[in-house]
């Protein structure tokens, strides 16, 4: 066996000191615990930990400046298909947060895999108790145009897809479940999704669930962590009612 040089070794040392990604907590992959966040302390500790340039100190708009920042330059990988997605929900996301709303983003794809439209939760926008991001989605899209060639009255065509920022809610679940549509999310929600409480539904509502794809995206740890943070970043200002 042939030895390695030892400017070979010093090179590959030197490159592994310069660039340990595989150690960045952003390429970690979370566990479920990490999808809980109910103080902003805690949310600070992870906006921090995730090595995008925040600081503990940033005021809000600095914050998501920084977002913004690392969500465009983001580059897509083959490992992670839906990354392309959940980039899209997450912008939509932090659409929303900077109108003052809640950070949760979606959007629609065809059975081509291709982007549709783009919605955001939109609560404290409008105040209106239902236009959470899903139903807002939906809502938009229902109302335009290019529905026709997609719907069968109020139905969706077979083999379209919503994908969530963040694992859709009860209200917005059944919405998707009744329309017909696939349901995709980019981050759990441990304490209120329902996508993982399919079976509290009545029997017939499960059947019409099941009937439908229903599944976590493949995305990476770290658009899975700006996903569930960018929702819980309410906490930055304490927003919404009081």
């Amino acid at each position: 066996m042939k030895k390695v040089p030892a400017i070979l070794s010093f090179i590959i040392i030197l490159t592994t000191a310069v660039y340990p990604q595989q150690n960045n907590p952003v390429s970690d992959k979370p566990d479920i615990s990490y999808f809980i966040t109910h103080t902003r302390d805690e949310l600070i500790k992870k906006l921090t930990d995730l090595s995008i340039g925040i600081k503990s100190d940033d005021p809000v708009e600095v914050i998501l400046g920084k977002i913004e920042t690392f969500l465009v330059n983001f580059e897509l990988s083959t490992d992670f298909p839906d990354d392309i997605y959940a980039r899209a929900a997450n912008i939509q996301a932090l659409v929303s947060l900077k109108q003052g709303g809640y950070g949760i983003g979606s959007v629609l794809i065809n059975q081509e895999g291709k982007i549709i439209f783009e919605a955001h939760n939109s609560q404290i926008q409008k105040n209106r108790s239902d236009l959470h991001a899903e139903m807002a989605l939906m809502t938009g899209f229902e109302n335009s145009h290019r529905s026709k060639k997609y719907m069968n009255m109020y139905v969706y065509k077979p083999g379209l897809t919503v994908f969530s920022s963040a694992e859709p809610c009860p209200m917005c679940f059944i919405r998707i479940s009744t329309a017909g549509c696939d349901t995709k999310y980019c981050t759990p929600g441990p304490e209120d999704g329902m996508v993982t409480r399919i079976s509290c539904l009545p029997s017939s509502w499960q059947e019409m669930a099941m009937k439908q794809k229903v599944e976590l995206g493949k995305c990476s740890p770290v658009m899975q962590k700006l996903a569930h943070l960018l929702f819980y970043s309410y906490l930055l200002d304490n927003r919404g009612p009081k």
